[in-house]
């Protein structure tokens, strides 16, 4: 996995709890802790656009029935 450095500013009790986490063992490092945060975040994210993208095709779904009853009434 290639990997590039960043810079990322982060509140001073943030940075005490995963200090806290390292001490506990639960991380190895600050970057470790960062890169499991953000995996989790985008996991979570994609997780919630495909509810998204779930629910709309339902809804598109709905809508085509929707018009097919109504051309039924019509007739």
């Amino acid at each position: 996995m290639e990997t590039e450095k960043i810079t990322v500013r982060l509140p001073i009790h943030q940075i005490q709890a995963i200090d806290t986490f390292i001490s506990l063992g639960e991380f190895a490092s600050r970057s470790e802790a960062i890169r499991r945060a953000i995996a989790m975040l985008l996991d979570d994210l994609t997780e919630k656009m495909y509810e998204k993208m779930d629910a709309m095709r339902r809804l598109q779904e709905l809508q085509a029935m929707a018009h097919e009853l109504e051309k039924l009434r019509k007739k």
